[in-house]
Order: structure tokens, then sequence, then C-alpha cells
């Protein structure tokens, strides 16, 4: 079904030309010597594009400063760019079926051509963090939400002095954000929004980003949160979702995720965000790394926060997280990431918080080989069923909807 839909519709990067003739083309290092606003098209111009592609029966499904995404039939954004854009498939990611998008030849605006400076094909995303793995030996000890989280950050003296995250407005991209009765139960205040109109903003297909929208709900429980959904199973648009995040004006952007191969273009549209007073944080983990050569590429955009992970003992012991990435930037020479860590798994299984996530969703069904739990009715990454047997029954039924508590029985 998702095959059948994106290749009705394509996926394009509009990127204006810049007043000053500055051209990040594939080269971001030129963020280390030119600010972010020497990138910048002349006033009017991202308005001019976008009012041409929507006239011509494109949609426009986000546009920031410095980029645009527009979405169409293939025949139609062959008339516009010069080539039908169509799904193909990932053939290096062998777990899970992952589709990402290819032009049949060189792109070219053939409307206001004087103002593009280049179109490209959005990179697909890839998740960090929340893997499918077996469970912890018996002894060892889960991370719990929100207490857990709290207490590693720190986070409880600030709760005491009210100081909760009230007026902050945060924007996370990531997979989606399931109704969990965990969030309910909470009172955690969410909306959703789609990076692109064909994604579903009422499911969360991978589960991800019901997971870490838990984690950072546990620190700051009165935050304005809204996901940005960027993914179905099979495809993800995180410069469409990160564009999209910025046209929200949040205070604080959230990514939890990586592109598969280099994406230049986001290195531009994370730097404007920053210039704009956005606080903008990036995973770096799972192994990945910015070398240009490599398949699964964190982002390390200059003055962006980069966060790596630490895992807390049973006895208070902590230690930087094998499961997570510490580098230097190849593309940002004297970077090194990351610049801070939250808690994190170790190899070889690195399961260490109990997340909530979408029942039946990717993760929850690749878990469910490990944790005894049927593919469809988990709900949490790890093993819901043997942390509710730790838990007393009125605790549970005091935080879960009825159709969970039912569940639970």
């Amino acid at each position: 079904m998702e095959l059948a839909r994106f290749e009705r519709c394509g996926v394009l990067t509009v990127v204006p030309r810049s007043a000053t003739g500055l051209a990040l083309g594939d080269d971001p290092a030129l963020l280390l010597r030119h600010r972010a606003q020497e990138f910048l098209p002349a006033p009017g111009t991202v308005d001019r594009l976008a009012d041409a592609y929507a006239r011509e029966g494109l949609d426009v499904e986000a546009r920031t400063e410095v980029g645009i995404t527009v979405s169409g039939a293939p025949a139609l954004l062959a008339e516009v760019f010069g080539h039908p854009v169509r799904p193909v498939r990932n053939k290096y990611i062998r777990e899970t079926v992952r589709h990402e998008f290819a032009a049949a030849g060189p792109l070219r605006s053939r409307l206001h051509t004087e103002l593009v400076a280049e179109v490209r094909v959005p990179r697909a995303g890839f998740e960090l963090g929340v893997d499918a793995t077996p469970p912890l030996p018996r002894d060892a000890r889960y991370l719990r939400l929100p207490e857990d989280a709290v207490r590693l950050a720190g986070a409880g003296r600030s709760h005491a002095a009210g100081v909760r995250g009230d007026g902050v407005r945060v924007v996370m991209v990531d997979t989606g954000l399931y109704d969990h009765p965990h969030h309910r139960a909470h009172g955690y205040r969410t909306t959703v929004v789609p990076a692109l109109s064909a994604l579903d903003p009422a499911v969360d297909e991978r589960g991800h980003g019901t997971a870490m929208s838990a984690l950072l709900l546990a620190v700051a429980p009165r935050a304005d949160l809204t996901m940005v959904k960027m993914a179905c199973e099979s495809f993800s648009f995180p410069v469409a979702a990160f564009q999209r995040a910025v046209e929200l004006a949040p205070d604080v952007i959230s990514c939890s995720w990586g592109t598969l191969r280099a994406e230049p273009h986001l290195h531009l549209e994370v730097a404007n965000a920053v210039r704009r007073g956005i606080t903008v944080l990036f995973a770096a983990g799972n192994g990945s790394t910015d070398r240009r050569t490599a398949m699964f590429q964190s982002v390390a955009t200059p003055d962006a926060i980069t966060v790596g992970g630490v895992h807390v003992g049973p006895d208070g012991h902590r230690q930087a997280a094998d499961l997570a990435s510490s580098y230097r930037s190849d593309v940002f020479p004297g970077r090194r990431v990351p610049d801070l860590s939250g808690p994190c798994g170790t190899l070889p299984h690195g399961d260490y918080v109990v997340f909530p996530t979408q029942p039946g969703c990717m993760f929850d069904r690749r878990n469910s080989a490990y944790d005894g739990t049927a593919p469809t009715t988990g709900g949490w990454c790890p093993a819901e069923h043997r942390e509710r047997r730790r838990m007393r029954p009125e605790w549970w039924r005091s935080r879960c909807s009825r159709a969970s508590a039912r569940a639970a029985r």
C-alpha cells in the first residue's frame, strides 16, 4: 500500500539561488566559513517559486527560507523538472523494506530557472535507538519512565521548584506519535503534524517516535510537544519533516535520527534554524558517523547539539555507551561528537529503557521474537508483560485506559 501510494506521488527538494551567489551544493563545510544567512535567497523568492509550483498542480508540502519540498505525480514532476521521480528499494538494508526516491535523469526547474540553484531527490532517514534486541538478563535493571529519566537527568529538583517545561514549545521530528495510554495517564500535551500530506498522523508504523517522545516528556512533562511525523514503515522524509518543524517556529527541535547517505541541504536547514534562535538537537548513535562514504550518517551541523549515550549501572557507575557514537567530524573539521549524552544501553543487545510504543508497530513486532509478547499486542519495548508483573495491579489500572487494563488481565 505504501509503495503504491508513493509510486503515484514523488517528492523533491528545491533549493533557491542565494542572493549572494553562494551555493552550499555538496560541501556543507562552507558553513564553517560563511554565515547561514549568506545562503538565503532574495526576499520573495521562496514565495514566487512556491506559487509557481502550486499553479502547475504540485503540492508544496513544506517551505523555509532556504528550501522547498514539493510532491506530485511522476508525469507532472517530469514536466516541471525534466524527469520522473519514482521509489526504489534500498538494497543495503535487509532486515526491513526501505524505499527511497530516484530520478530518471538530471533535474532542473523549468519554472523560474534563474531563481533555482538545484533540485534534489531527498534522502531517506533511519532511526537511532530503540533497537530490536534480546532482553536484559533477569538480574539487570530496566529504566522506567518517567521516574528513572528524571532521576538520571537530575530533573527532580527543577520539578520540585515548578520548572517542568511550561511554556516551552518543542517539536520532535520522528516517525509519529501513537495515542498511548502512558501518555494519556501522565496528561502530556501533544499534537501530530505530518511532514507530507501522504503520511497518516494517527499512526506510528515504526514506533520510534512514540518511544522518544516519552523520554523527552519524562523530563519536561509540561512542555507543548508537536510531533512532525516524517515516516511510514518503508518511506521517510527527513528534510521535508525538518522544514515543517521550522515552519512551526518552536523553541526546540529534537531529532533522534540520521540520514541514509549524505544529505548536504539538511545541514543548511539546520544552520538556518539555529540562526533563527531555535535550539536543535540531533542524536549520534548506533555506530553512525558523518564520514562521507558512510551509509548511515548522523548530523553534526555546527551549533546544533549532538547527543551521545551514557550507561548507568545498578551501582551508579557511568560509562560511555558503546552503542552510541563518538567521532571527529569528517564534514566539519574540528567538530567532535557528541556534545552531551543521555541514558543508553550497551552492546551486544542494547535494551535499557522500557519505552511505550504503538502495539504491532515495527519495533514491537521485532521485539516480540525475544520478549514473549505476541507480535501485535505488546505496545512496550522491551517486554511489556514482564514489567507489568512487577507493578502493583492498582498502579497499572490507575495509569491505563480500560482497553489496556483488559489486555493486561
